[in-house]
This record gives C-alpha cells, structure tokens and sequence, in this order.
C-alpha cells in the first residue's frame, strides 16, 4: 500500500510540473504574434501520454498601419516555404527578402496560389480574399488552408506549424479575411495564466508534503521493525 500510495504520488507530481512547465511557456510567449496557448486536457493527463494540445481560438488583432503586416480573420495559416519543407503560420509580421519575394522574417517565402509570391514593384496591397496587388496589377493570391483534424499540427518553432496528418496539404479557408495592417496578438490571458500557476504550484507543494509523511512513516516502520 505504501508503495503503490507513493507511485500514485510521483505521478501527481510529474503532472503538477507538467502544467507549471506549460503555464510558464504560455506566459514566455505572451508577446508572440499569434502564439496559441497550450492546454492540458483530462484524458491527456491520466495517459500522460502526450504533453499538451493546442487552443487555437483566435487572438485579439492590433493595427500596426505597416502594409506588410497581416493578420487572419477566421481559422486556417498561410503555407510557407522552409528549407525543412511546407510550414504553416498565422504570424503575419511579414518581409520582403533578397529574392524580392513576400516573405517571413526569417526569409522564407509565403506561399500564392503560383508558388512563391514574386513583390518586383513600390506600392503593395493585399485584398481582404489574400488578393496581392503590386502598382495596381493583381499578381497573385497568398494561400490560406486550414485542416480537419488540427490535433495533426504540431508547433515547430518560429511561430510555425508542422502538419503530420494524411490528408493531403489541407484545404482552402473558406470565409477567412486577410487584414491588412494589422497583427494577431498571443491568445494568452495573463490572469487565467497566473490562476493556473499558483493553483499548480500550490497542487506540488500538497504532492510534495505527502510524499514527505509517507517517507516519514515508513522510516519510523523501518525503525520500529528494527527494534522488535
């Protein structure tokens, strides 16, 4: 009993540290453009087979009057090129890198419905439908997905998404607004944060005081035994 009591109470508190340790990289990125939040789910915790899932409610958008930032209105990411392969982003604070194509800050190019979106002009507009307009002339369309099972988009740095799931590359975001001038913020909520984290941390503390008493007890057994 004492055993299988104490088990129980390590994996509480591996559970505890695994919510302290999600709560503190929420609020690390509070100031990340469109950071999404990660959550502990019920099932996740008695399996403790997976860390974390994603939240993608959207973020409150911010207006910045820089013509290359974008923001999303609705679900779905913009597809980017990496030299890792296809990656996906609903950070908007875009560039125009040395190849003259419309570009995340660290270079890599957003994708159009022609590939990479060539920028060779001085004045640029995006359409609320992700519309490119260069001088006036439309010269392509920035492509926004989204996927049915987003539980298959895992986060791979940078503020981008990997997709693990087999359906293909995702489908067009039907109804999602391209904002022009504007930024999505962190759906981070800094008081629902610090409500979690003290109640994590005072969870530890009550795990780590049990553990306490049972190793206690069993000393004084251990004692006892001895001396019978």
């Amino acid at each position: 009993m004492i055993i299988s009591g104490m088990m129980g109470l390590v994996d509480g508190s591996l559970i505890q540290q695994l919510r302290f340790e999600t709560v503190s990289n929420n609020l690390a990125n509070m100031s990340t453009n469109a950071f999404k939040k990660d959550v502990l789910t019920f099932d996740e915790v008695l399996t403790m087979k997976t860390s974390s899932s994603i939240d993608f409610t959207q973020g409150p958008m911010t207006p910045t009057g820089n013509p290359r930032d974008l923001a999303l209105e609705g679900e779905g990411f913009m597809k980017v090129q990496t030299p890792q392969g296809p990656r996906y982003t609903r950070d908007g604070a875009l560039t125009i890198n040395k190849q003259k194509t419309l570009a995340t800050q660290t270079g890599d190019p957003v994708l159009g419905e022609r590939g990479p979106i060539a920028i060779q002009g001085n004045s640029l507009s995006i359409e609320d439908d992700g519309s490119v307009v260069v001088d006036g002339q439309r010269v392509d369309k920035i492509r926004v997905v989204t996927f049915k099972d987003k539980h298959h988009l895992k986060k791979a740095g940078l503020s981008y998404y990997l997709y693990e799931g087999q359906d293909g590359e995702g489908t067009p975001a039907e109804g999602t607004r391209v904002q022009q001038g504007f930024l999505e913020k962190s759906n981070v909520d800094i008081t629902e944060e610090m409500i979690r984290m003290v109640e994590s941390f005072r969870a530890f503390e009550s795990v780590q005081k049990a553990i306490q008493n049972i190793d206690d007890m069993t000393g004084k057994l251990i004692s006892e035994a001895g001396m019978s």
